[in-house]
């Protein structure tokens, strides 16, 4: 279907008094002309059939905005729609506020301001919500707000009048003024055979005609939303649910707290609204598929370009939309992984800061929302009280004599270790780190430690989709309360992998040769791919070496080969990497392969035009960028060489 770029646009009471078009926004202009009575009629005839799919769910059985009964019962303010208002009243009606004693009722979520309930009563199923305002802040924003409850009863009977699918709010009670004299209620329809979004996407994914059809279907939501005043402040995949209806899935909305109606949506806050939408499906969805949505969407709008009085339509730049989605995508992503990587520092539902013993404190991981393919250990969760426990001597963990030890030099000693974990013991490696001089020392007593930092930026790395084996918990030993004098990580165990140097020198170089040119093809992909996005997502590294990455691929090497960073030292986020920065990871990465018989100069120079190669970007210059490599490489090796001179007069050793 073919983008037609919207030609009316429907103007508010003041532009009509005045006659003139709105303001100019973001350099994308409002035209005030309307379409002729003609056009309206046969937009009005293609939405027709379409707004009666959206509206499926969109309105109790036998109800409408006029057919609320309200009563008191108990101190409770009651509204209900529809049949439920008589069933509230039965004999067989459950005690609403007291569920876990009712046989029907299952609780599905629970945390510190609600409880949600699968309720199943005269055969029917509901989901009651029942918020609690523990805290006098939490009042205090009810008399400011009015209760949560009341606020999704009110934006569920507005997406009823404007046929916007949501799920079905039934009934609402609160006490007291504004909620404030206890917990209020609100009960929904529950959908059978529904499924989140991300969820049911992940199933039919690889159905490209499924994939397609459910796009349009989400496109057309979203879509008829923003033209009809409705914007959802969280528009993630887990607040928008599937129901399959043959092979097009039946799409609705769901968690109407955070929605804003009664206002028109403007571009501004369109981009914004699909940037939100964007940040899950980057990681699960092709260019294409988030591309094809993008057409369906503005297709649609112009389709409902009529739905209502804030319905808006603008002409535009699909090339300039395009770049300021991209744009308001990456802020997006960016403040959200950044409040990700201020919870790896608390106390919360995935970490915790922890005292084990005297003198030492750090944090922990409780649970991994997002455990890497590979991840052992990261798969369990754990809490607290195990973490002290098994914590209350962190130094035996590298004891030598309890533990296999699998590396003793004079920075760093590293056991392979179990942890006594339920319901099956999980094996971890766990790094202690010295420091190697007094410069060193001083720098780590008021710095954080090198396996803090190796903390904090493999979280980074996982928070932004990058490859790297989970840290389970890193404790740090202090002085007075001021001065760190020792610290121990604990890392996730990645099994059946090698380092790329090994993989490229055992493995590869056993392999038929007419085989090898096909195997170190498709390594050669996966390192360009994981290379770039490292790079774009703003981190450097400047000790990229084949050792510090594993590589998991198992024979007869059809899949793709899945790739870990390791030994965390030479990686920073710097938010913007320049040209420098990535040559140099690069030459690192070749000078660390010369001696790999696998790794040839022929696949050197297909690495770097790979690398070179991506939208907008040709490795035209390449002959320029290969010989400035190959210099660099040059003086690296003399300056390796140099070094290992160092280390031997030194420390006896490389």
């Amino acid at each position: 279907m073919n983008v037609t770029p919207g030609r009316t646009k429907v103007l508010d009471r003041t532009q009509e008094q005045t006659g003139r078009a709105g303001p100019v926004e973001d350099g994308i202009s409002s035209l005030p002309d309307q379409p002729s009575s003609q056009t309206n009629v046969g937009l009005r005839g293609q939405t027709a059939d379409m707004s009666r799919t959206i509206a499926m769910r969109s309105t109790p059985e036998d109800a409408s905005a006029t057919n609320i009964d309200e009563f008191v019962e108990d101190g409770y303010q009651w509204r209900a729609s529809g049949p439920i208002a008589e069933l509230l009243r039965s004999s067989s009606s459950p005690d609403w506020f007291n569920l876990q004693a009712h046989e029907n009722a299952v609780l599905v979520k629970r945390n510190s301001h609600r409880d949600v309930w699968h309720v199943t009563v005269g055969g029917k199923g509901y989901f009651a919500k029942v918020y609690h305002p523990h805290d006098a802040v939490r009042r205090a924003k009810l008399l400011l707000r009015g209760p949560t409850a009341v606020r999704e009863w009110e934006v569920g009977l507005y997406a009823a009048a404007h046929s916007v699918a949501t799920v079905v709010p039934v009934a609402t009670a609160l006490k007291g003024f504004r909620g404030i004299g206890g917990p209020s209620l609100l009960i929904t329809e529950a959908v059978p055979d529904v499924k989140p979004l991300n969820e049911y996407w992940l199933e039919i994914r690889q159905d490209r005609h499924q994939a397609n059809l459910l796009t349009e279907s989400l496109a057309m939501l979203i879509a008829r939303a923003h033209q009809c005043g409705f914007q959802h402040g969280d528009m993630h995949p887990g607040n928008i649910l599937v129901r399959p209806v043959g092979r097009r899935g039946e799409v609705l909305f769901v968690d109407l707290h955070n929605v804003r109606t009664g206002k028109s949506v403007s571009l501004r806050e369109v981009i914004a609204n699909l940037a939100q939408l964007n940040q899950w499906f980057r990681r699960h969805s092709t260019l294409t598929q988030r591309r094809r949505f993008l057409m369906y969407y503005f297709s649609y709008r112009d389709r409902f370009a009529q739905a209502s009085d804030y319905a808006r339509n603008y002409t535009f730049d699909p090339h300039r939309l395009v770049a300021q989605l991209a744009d308001r995508a990456e802020k997006h992503a960016n403040r959200l992984w950044s409040k990700r990587d201020r919870r790896t520092r608390r106390t919360g539902r995935y970490f915790a800061r922890v005292n084990p013993a005297a003198g030492w404190r750090g944090h922990v991981l409780l649970h991994s929302k997002h455990p890497p393919p590979m991840a052992q250990a990261s798969r369990l969760s754990y809490t607290k009280s195990e973490w002290d426990r098994w914590l209350a001597d962190p130094l035996r963990w590298v004891d030598p004599d309890r533990y296999e030890l699998m590396k003793d030099s004079h920075t760093t000693t590293i056991c392979k270790v179990t942890l006594p974990s339920e319901p099956e013991p999980a094996t971890v490696i766990v790094k202690r780190q010295l420091a190697r001089n007094t410069w060193k020392q001083l720098s780590q007593w008021f710095g954080p430690s090198r396996n803090m930092r190796a903390w904090r930026t493999a979280n980074m790395l996982l928070n932004r989709d990058l490859p790297v084996a989970q840290p389970l918990a890193v404790v740090e030993r202090y002085v007075l309360g001021l001065v760190r004098v020792d610290s121990i990580t604990f890392i996730d165990f990645i099994s059946g992998s090698s380092d790329l140097e090994t993989f490229m020198t055992r493995d590869i170089a056993s392999l038929p040769m007419e085989e090898q040119r096909r195997v170190k093809d498709r390594l050669l992909d996966s390192i360009v791919r994981l290379l770039k996005m490292f790079h774009d997502r703003g981190f450097v590294h400047r000790d990229l070496k084949a050792p510090n990455l594993l590589v998991n691929w198992t024979p007869p090497y059809d899949s793709p080969p899945f790739l870990t960073f390791i030994d965390m030292d030479g990686i920073r986020h710097v938010r913007h990497s320049t040209t420098k920065q990535r040559t140099r990871a690069i030459v690192r990465l070749c000078v660390s392969l010369l001696g790999s018989p696998a790794c040839t100069s022929t696949d050197r120079l297909r690495f770097l035009k790979r690398y070179l190669t991506g939208p907008g970007r040709t490795s035209i210059n390449w002959k320029a960028i290969w010989r400035e490599i190959h210099e660099q490489v040059c003086r690296k090796q003399r300056d390796k060489e140099t070094r290992r001179q160092w280390k031997l007069a030194h420390y006896g050793r490389e």
